[in-house]
């Protein structure tokens, strides 16, 4: 049987001879495979290099950006350490002023607990990374454990505050001598020998009297009866289980219930009730118990 053959006739319009291309069935199908196969080839050759080339980019890329996240961690390795002495500073301070307020001082460990773990998937699979964020969590523990500190040590000095503005810590009067200090003496008028409950400070009628520190008045006497008792005098109440007494006052610019502050006038000295000459009695009672006044004033 004759080999089936495919006749390509081959020529421009213009021309009148054309040229006859034979070629086998056989070889045409051959060449056909093989135009396939090339094209085949070519076709994989070059998706394996886009897909290389890609994968080169991605993984330059993914180098590039662990490079800049080394230098990030590294930076914030760094921060964290000088946040940390600064926390520590802080913390040693916080003691310090705790201890000045009267307040506990306890040792206090900002441990981490809980079974053991892996980096969470989430997260790059880098122990540094891992790291940061424990020190993160100590650090906002220790954080929150100075803020609630804080607000401790600001409550206790207000309190300290209110205490310092309340003790009565200057004299009453300025000028004048202390006649009679305190402890026992012999009274003036009985001559028998009695306790003193405060300081006799002599001065002329009508010098002004200050309170002593901040507080209420508790009482104020206007009833005098000659040669007895304080004569005119008031009582300040200055809290802190503190009281001050003021006595023999020729005028009183104080009614009972009157919030005073330190260096407030609230009387003239004068010579009323058990007294010999114009002076002012000046008394400090603790819970009741008369004190030394001279152990309280400051100025």
């Amino acid at each position: 049987m004759a080999e089936k053959q495919f006749i390509f006739l081959m020529g421009r319009s213009e021309d009148d001879e054309l040229r006859t291309v034979v070629v086998p069935v056989k070889r045409l199908f051959i060449f056909g495979g093989l135009f396939i196969v090339v094209f085949v080839s070519l076709a994989y050759l070059l998706g394996r290099g886009f897909q290389g080339a890609e994968t080169n980019f991605r993984t330059h890329k993914i180098m590039q950006e662990n490079r800049i996240l080394k230098n990030n961690l590294d930076a914030w390795d760094e921060r964290f350490k000088e946040m940390q002495a600064d926390i520590n500073d802080l913390t040693k301070r916080n003691h310090q002023i705790r201890m000045t307020a009267s307040l506990s001082s306890p040792d206090v460990a900002f441990g981490m607990g809980g079974p053991e773990s892996s980096v969470r998937p989430e997260l790059i699979d880098n122990p540094k990374l891992h790291y940061l964020e424990l020190d993160l969590a100590r650090l906002d523990a220790e954080l929150t454990w100075l803020k609630q500190s804080t607000v401790e040590i600001e409550d206790k000095l207000e309190s300290k505050y209110k205490e310092i503005a309340h003790y009565p810590s200057i004299r009453p009067v300025k000028g004048g001598w202390v006649t009679s200090g305190f402890g026992v003496r012999r009274d003036p008028f009985t001559g028998v020998n009695e306790m003193h409950p405060g300081l006799d400070i002599a001065l002329k009628p009508g010098s002004e009297v200050r309170a002593t520190g901040a507080g209420i008045v508790k009482h104020v006497n206007l009833r005098v009866i000659k040669n007895k008792g304080y004569g005119k005098y008031i009582i300040i109440d200055h809290g802190f289980g503190h009281e001050t007494l003021y006595g023999h006052l020729s005028d009183i610019f104080v009614k009972r219930g009157q919030q005073v502050k330190r260096w407030d006038l609230i009387g003239l000295s004068g010579n009323t009730g058990k007294s010999t000459a114009p002076h002012i009695h000046y008394g400090v009672y603790v819970h009741g118990d008369a004190k030394d006044p001279v152990n309280f004033i400051l100025d």
